[in-house]
C-alpha cells in the first residue's frame, strides 16, 4: 500500500497543468498578454517582404491535464500578441497519440514588413475547426486510456494471480 501511496505522490509531483513554453527570439511575462486578432497558418512559406521576429516551442511537462490544441493556440495568441505578431505560421506540429495526451508543436511569430500587407487566410484553425478536433483527440485519448487500463489489469492479474 505504501508503494501506491508512493507512487501516486511521484506522479503528483511531475504533473503539471498545461504546455512547456520554450521562448527564442524574445522575452515576455505573462502580464504582457493582451486580446488581439492575429491570424495562425501552418507549414508556410514566406519571403522578404514578411521578418521572423520570434519563435516558440510548445512542449509537454510531464503529465499535463490541459494541454489541448486549443490551448495551445490560446498560447500562441496570447505570446503573438504580446511581441506585436502580424502572423503566426506553425512550423511542426504532433497531435495527441499513444504517448502523450498533449498537442506540441513550435511555431514563429512573423511581422509585415510593409503594413498594407494582405495576411494569409487560414480556415484550419476556425473556432468550430479547432474544437471538432479537439474532440476527436479526447475521443482518442479515452479509449487508448481504457485499452490500456484494461490491459495493465489483465497482465497485472495474470502475472500476479
Amino acid at each position: 500500500m505504501k508503494r501506491i501511496l508512493y507512487f501516486i505522490v511521484l506522479l503528483i509531483s511531475i504533473s503539471s497543468c498545461s504546455h512547456r513554453i520554450v521562448r527564442n527570439g524574445y522575452q515576455i511575462s505573462k502580464s504582457d498578454y493582451k486580446n488581439c486578432e492575429i491570424q495562425i497558418t501552418k507549414f508556410i512559406n514566406y519571403n522578404d517582404s514578411i521578418e521572423k521576429i520570434g519563435e516558440i516551442i510548445l512542449g509537454e511537462s510531464g503529465i499535463s491535464v490541459s494541454c489541448s490544441e486549443a490551448h495551445a493556440i490560446e498560447i500562441l495568441q496570447n505570446e503573438g500578441c504580446a511581441i506585436n505578431a502580424d502572423l503566426i505560421n506553425i512550423t511542426e506540429e504532433t497531435r495527441p497519440d499513444l504517448w502523450s495526451s498533449c498537442y506540441r508543436c513550435k511555431a514563429d511569430f512573423l511581422k509585415y514588413k510593409d503594413p498594407s500587407s494582405k495576411p494569409f487566410k487560414s480556415e484550419y484553425y476556425q473556432e468550430e475547426n479547432l474544437n471538432n478536433r479537439v474532440s476527436d483527440d479526447r475521443v482518442r485519448n479515452t479509449v487508448v486510456g481504457i485499452f490500456a487500463a484494461v490491459l495493465g489489469f489483465a497482465l497485472g492479474y495474470y502475472l500476479f494471480q
